[in-house]
């Protein structure tokens, strides 16, 4: 068996009007680059860091390994592939590298020890087995329907059909000279309110509230992006790479610059039986308290819950938090910042700014 024609594909939108990605790429002495899929799963722990590519089979060609590297060093080129292998190496990973073909539905999952030292560990003979694999390293399965678009590779196609979605990105991650990784950078695109008026807070915390027909009547919805942050901060924590925030617009030349020191999450006890009327109420409580805080509404959140994450014995784990909550001890949910900066029109300065946090 033999694979060529190596190619890039990706289920990911475009990021071409990133301004800030881009100013940070041409105007500063690192490197950045991005890792295809992430897989945490429900112990909390990033278990792999996948890349990957398509390639055409030829069954009646002869296997050859150094074929293999060469070809996927290539694609990616040594140094950019060294980069990646480094980055996986700050969670004690190796970096892991599928190649897969439509047209047989082939699977083949290889593991990168170091840039000379490449293995396939796993094979598969359909994309749905493969998904069962997804789902298994995973510890669950998707319910959810998927948003399709016609320009979805084949294999993303296919694994979204069985519930079992391929792994989300690391949209982009920072390297020193030298090519090692020195902070996981998240894009916050401000577009629809602004990047003056963005708070990650507010997400966070419920601020936002939606009304659904249902068969039963209305129905409130209370959205929130903790289980976005929960993978962020799984990222920071088990690596141990600062976690860095830039909120950004196409139409703006604003830009805020923020380094997380810790994500306290609200705790809706999901290790209990689902009490769909206790979440509910927790998430009406924080969305009260986003949108116009009292000091009334402050002290209902200070006497629930939260949870937060740390790193013991190279694997992260859940602190519990239990009543009064406070902002001091850092146990009130929030995003804390360990410093911030918000300026207004000056593209110009991202990337000095930025040399200056992390040069």
């Amino acid at each position: 068996m033999q694979l060529s024609n190596y190619r890039k594909e990706t289920s990911e939108r475009s990021d071409a009007d990133n301004w800030a990605k881009h100013c940070l790429i041409s105007d500063t002495k690192f490197f950045f680059e991005g890792i295809e899929g992430c897989n945490q799963n429900t112990q909390n722990q990033t278990t792999h860091l996948f890349e990957r590519a398509h390639v055409d089979i030829d069954f009646d060609g002869e296997k050859n390994k150094q074929d293999v590297l060469s070809s996927i060093i290539e694609l990616e080129t040594k140094n950019a592939l060294q980069r990646k292998i480094n980055f996986a190496s700050a969670f004690g990973l190796s970096l892991s590298y599928v190649l897969y073909n439509d047209q047989s539905g082939s699977v083949f999952i290889l593991e990168f020890r170091n840039i000379e030292d490449v293995e396939i560990v796993k094979s598969f003979n359909s994309y749905e087995g493969f998904g069962q694999y997804l789902a298994m390293i995973k510890g669950w399965k998707s319910t959810k329907r998927f948003r399709e678009y016609n320009d979805l590779p084949q294999i993303d196609k296919t694994l979204r059909k069985y519930g079992t979605p391929w792994p989300t990105n690391i949209d982009c991650f920072c390297c020193d000279r030298k090519g090692q990784p020195i902070a996981i950078i998240e894009y916050q695109n401000a577009k629809a309110i602004g990047v003056h008026k963005h708070s990650n807070n507010d997400y966070f915390l419920c601020k936002q509230k939606s009304i659904t027909k249902t068969k039963r009547g209305s129905k409130i919805i209370y959205h929130d992006d903790i289980r976005r942050w929960t993978s962020q901060e799984i990222l920071r924590v088990q690596s141990g790479l600062p976690l860095v925030v830039i909120t950004w617009s196409q139409g703006e030349s604003h830009f805020q610059l923020k380094e997380v020191e810790k994500i306290t999450f609200p705790d809706f006890e999901m290790d209990n039986p689902v009490d769909r009327g206790r979440i509910f109420q927790y998430k009406e409580d924080l969305h009260r308290f986003s949108s116009d805080p009292t000091e009334a509404d402050f002290q209902v959140i200070c006497n629930r819950k939260s949870l937060s994450f740390s790193k013991e014995n190279n694997s992260v784990v859940e602190v519990k938090h239990l009543p009064l909550l406070t902002r001091k001890e850092k146990t009130f949910p929030h995003i804390y910042w360990k410093r911030k900066a918000v300026v207004s029109n000056s593209r110009e300065i991202l990337a000095s700014l930025f040399l200056d946090w992390f040069g």
